[in-house]
């Protein structure tokens, strides 16, 4: 029972944890979320000219 529970919770804080992070990510933009930063070639100039 008690590892049941365990399971679930970890089960659902991990969910949590992921949405906040996907929220926290969106909020940023197509290029700042991006591991890559604006160094890609698919970031354009006008998103590349707000990240300064």
């Amino acid at each position: 029972m008690i590892a049941n529970i365990l399971i679930g919770a970890a089960i659902f804080g991990y969910a949590g944890w992921a949405l906040v992070r996907h929220l926290k990510k969106s909020k940023e933009g197509e290029c700042s979320s991006c591991s890559s930063g604006s160094s890609c070639s698919g970031c354009s100039s006008e998103v590349k000219s707000n990240l300064k």
